[in-house]
């Protein structure tokens, strides 16, 4: 699978960097991402905007980033997912702390700059995060802003353990009016969104607050947190509301990672059965071969053609590395008819022919046999292996390798054909046509000269 790789600047540097993983946190995204060197980078994100990426090869322990790594909803760094989010974002430059602490304020209130900036308290002196917390707050206080201090506090506990100085803070008469609105996290919802996020994503895996969870996302634009959070609660009991609710969201990522994302979720027929309708649309003969050979999907009448059909046109060596667990699924897939086995199984057998031997592919035919079910692929298989080492049958040999496309071993029958009867044109007239499927405009005109000599 392509490696999800994007670019960063930093110190005036472009450099390109391998997303490793993505991992969904509260109100934030952190995105692990390596360079090729192999060093570390710590992308972070605060709802849908990037916030700043720090090179570090070590976090520290308790850490927003190490609580994000242990507690948080966690994704591949190629998980389509993830890959939206950098389609998502227009660049990356990372800046200094100090930079950062500066660009921020202008876009974000006091209190959001603390919580911002404690995402980054892997990378800061010990203490200064606490430091800025503690002076926001008194900011507050002095202007007799005492619901938004105790906001702050609020968010700062949900940041870090409940300290000393917060639970003075709390305790103060001047703040204890607030105390009751917290404990109705509808209210919560309601006057502050921030701490009730924060809250609720703690709960996210029991899905109490989800519904308002959803609905917070939703006001702010928010589709990949939302995401995130049905894809958990998906993976861990169905519901077809849910399911409905994630492929509304998916409408808005490319085909291929629709597929994708369908494919990694926990799979029932729901799933499967849209899974298919997504390649249907897509076309992709190899994608529709390796779903129909790894999973139980028995496809409908309609749905059928076109997996005959793209077994015909999937890679050679898609089809060839399912040859110890094919013939019990094509037996599935057919419900034993023989004339759609037939059409089954051929493409299977042009694959097989590039990698096994006549004899190999024949004991895979067992299984046909034994269900009952006689093939005229088999039969043709036989008059091959007859053939393979009589000299007079090698121009027949080499015209049935034709049939089922495996133009190289035909080479061999035709030129010992020419060998035995040098005055013969079929063979050459088969030569020359086959170097030209093959690309050889070499091979294709020497033979076709020669075809011009043996007619003087």
């Amino acid at each position: 699978m392509k490696r999800n790789q994007f670019q960063i600047q930093a110190d005036k540097k472009n450099l390109l960097l391998t997303a490793e993983q993505l991992v969904f946190y509260k109100q934030s995204k952190v995105l692990e991402a390596t360079d090729k060197s192999g060093s570390y980078y710590y992308l972070i994100f605060y709802k849908n905007d990037f916030i700043n990426g720090i090179k570090r090869n070590q976090i520290k322990i308790n850490s927003h980033i190490h609580h994000a790594f242990t507690k948080g909803i966690h994704f591949d760094g190629d998980h389509p997912i993830a890959r939206k989010l950098l389609q998502n974002q227009k660049a990356f430059h990372l800046i200094s702390i100090n930079q950062l602490y500066k660009s921020i304020q202008k876009s974000y209130s006091k209190l959001e700059t603390a919580l911002l900036l404690s995402y980054f308290d892997s990378f800061t002196k010990t203490g200064s995060i606490q430091k800025l917390f503690k002076r926001t707050f008194y900011e507050y206080r002095r202007n007799g802003q005492n619901f938004i201090a105790y906001q702050l506090l609020k968010t700062y506990s949900n940041t870090h353990h409940e300290t000393k100085f917060i639970h003075n803070m709390m305790n103060d008469l001047q703040l204890q009016n607030y105390k009751a609105l917290y404990q109705d996290m509808e209210k919560v919802y309601e006057k502050d969104p921030i701490y009730f996020e924060a809250s609720a994503s703690d709960q996210s895996y029991k899905g109490k607050y989800s519904e308002l969870l959803y609905q917070l996302y939703q006001e702010q634009n928010r589709t990949l947190d939302e995401l995130a959070i049905r894809t958990v609660r998906l993976n861990r009991k169905f519901s077809k509301s849910n399911f409905d609710a994630i492929l509304s969201i998916l409408n808005d990522f490319q085909l291929e990672d629709q597929i994708q994302y369908l494919q990694q979720i926990k799979q029932n027929t729901d799933v499967t059965e849209h899974v298919m309708k997504l390649l249907v649309a897509s076309e992709r003969a190899n994608d529709i071969a390796k779903f129909i050979m790894a999973t139980d999907y028995i496809p409908s009448g309609d749905q059928m053609e076109l997996v005959t059909k793209s077994f015909e046109d999937a890679d050679a060596n898609v089809i060839s590395s399912y040859f110890d667990e094919s013939a019990q699924r094509l037996l599935q897939l057919s419900e034993k008819n023989a004339v759609l086995l037939e059409k089954l199984v051929t493409p299977f057998v042009s694959a097989f022919l590039q990698d096994y031997e006549l004899r190999n592919i024949l004991e895979w035919l067992k299984p046909f046999r034994t269900a009952g079910v006689s093939l005229p692929i088999e039969r043709k298989l036989l008059k091959m292996k007859a053939m393979t080492d009589d000299p007079d049958q090698q121009f027949a040999l080499g015209e049935m390798y034709v049939q089922f496309d495996q133009l190289e071993k035909s080479i061999d029958c035709f030129k010992w054909e020419m060998e035995l009867h040098p005055e013969d044109r079929n063979p050459v007239t088969y030569l020359s046509k086959i170097y030209q499927q093959l690309g050889d405009k070499d091979e294709a005109s020497a033979y076709q000269q020669l075809l011009i000599q043996m007619s003087r």
